[in-house]
């Protein structure tokens, strides 16, 4: 049985793409073949350190010197030294696996704890490395482009210390410090190492790319910034005040001091005892649900794309988070919504939100934006509908005019950022 095979255009089609793969793979093999010897002398270019470019000038200048002893074995030597310190040096590049425990959130302008975990995967001991943090920049533009916003760029504070060996398949943590400056959620730098071995000749640098993001939450208001925050302080505090008034509140128990905890319920027994301070908690038994509304309306949100460009917006995430603070720490649940976010009846749930579970809140106004006014009008008014009657506070850096006030009732509070009162 003779079997007939057509050679149709199908057939020539697969076979000229067979064919053009074959030459491009052998232009690809012709040029590296071409620019091996250039790209030797870029990598040991790149690789040289302050100690052999000096090997190297020594090297130049024997050789313009009339031969003899001592300047045969001075040429040899500086030779010998390079040439085994850059095969010793390829040969003992370290591979590592480099991994960063940070945590999920951290205030905008504070020092931030990360501790990164190195393993060396190479067979041979890595050794005289050297950590630093850099942030890839043509991932943070790209991320920035899609994002919509700028490059954000990350400090520094205390670089990850040296260390002189790392044996094979061995762990080790190296502590450092980082910040950011403003708010939003920042892909965590990426950590370069560096190897000097053997005697700082020759350098070896490979980046290890981070995958983990972290949320830089909005900054919290002090009154000593300037009379406008100090008017906002006040008014809030006046608020949370008039709504705690005359509750008698409950003692729920003792904890560790933390920043920002009131210092005028010290636990001085505990603190005797324990050796650490200790703070009382009490709770108000009659106020057990307030609902935090950050209205963050803008004019033209799609054309502001820095943190300069909308300050009123920060400062009224700067006052939200504060007031969730400040409400979570005396234990009352607080129900937040932010304008930029859909509303949902998930969202809505009063029992979603426990009274010390601050941060996922934090993280919500870290992703703060502005939203279209109309856009805006619309989830407030969805939003007031469902949630009832508890008391509300409502922020907003519109003016008077421009939010409508038919939509709001008499427990609900409007606190406009920019007035002093």
């Amino acid at each position: 049985m003779t079997s007939l095979v057509v050679d149709g255009p199908i057939h020539q089609q697969t076979r000229l793409n067979r064919f053009g793969a074959a030459v491009a793979r052998s232009m690809r093999l012709i040029w590296r073949t071409l620019t091996s010897p250039l790209r030797l002398v870029l990598s040991v270019r790149r690789s040289m350190t302050g100690a052999s470019a000096t090997l190297l000038v020594v090297c130049i200048v024997t050789l313009n010197i009339i031969w003899g002893y001592p300047w045969v074995g001075m040429f040899s030597a500086c030779v010998s030294l390079l040439f085994f310190g850059w095969l010793i040096s390829r040969i003992m590049r370290p591979r590592l696996l480099v991994q960063i425990a940070a945590p999920r959130s951290a205030p905008a302008g504070q020092p931030i704890p990360i501790l990164l975990h190195a393993r060396n995967q190479g067979r041979l001991p890595a050794m005289n490395l050297t950590f630093d943090l850099r942030a890839d920049a043509k991932r943070s533009r790209r991320l920035a482009a899609k994002r919509d916003e700028r490059k954000i760029a990350c400090g520094v504070l205390s670089r990850p210390p040296a260390q002189g060996i790392i044996e094979s398949s061995r762990w080790v943590s190296l502590p450092s410090t980082i910040s950011f400056e403003q708010r939003g959620v920042h892909w965590l730098p990426d950590v370069l190492v560096t190897s000097h071995f053997p005697f700082y000749l020759f350098q070896n640098v490979f980046r290890c790319p981070v995958q983990t993001e972290i949320a830089i939450t909005p900054r919290l208001l002090r009154g000593d910034e300037d009379a406008v925050t100090k008017g906002l302080l006040d008014a809030l505090g006046g608020w949370s005040h008039k709504l705690l008034s005359g509750d008698a509140l409950d003692y729920t128990g003792s904890r560790e001091y933390q920043v920002g905890m009131p210092v005028r319920r010290w636990d001085f027994n505990s603190w005797a005892r324990l050796g650490r301070p200790i703070v009382r908690e009490y709770q108000s038994p009659s106020i057990q649900l307030v609902n935090v509304v950050v209205d963050t309306a803008s004019e033209h949100p799609t054309t502001r794309r820095r943190v300069e460009d909308d300050p009123a917006l920060e400062r009224l995430l700067s006052l939200a988070a504060t007031a969730v603070t400040v409400l979570t720490q005396r234990l009352v649940r607080v129900r937040l919504y932010i304008t930029n976010e859909e509303v949902s009846e998930q969202s809505a749930s009063p029992s979603l939100l426990m009274p010390s579970d601050s941060e996922s809140m934090l993280i919500r106004l870290a992703a703060g934006g502005p939203v279209a006014r109309e856009e805006a009008d619309a989830r407030l008014s969805r939003w007031l509908e469902m949630v009832g009657r508890a008391p509300t506070l409502i922020l907003t850096a519109r003016g008077e005019q421009a939010l409508p006030s038919s939509r709001f009732s008499s427990h609900m509070t409007i606190l406009r950022v920019g007035e002093s009162t």
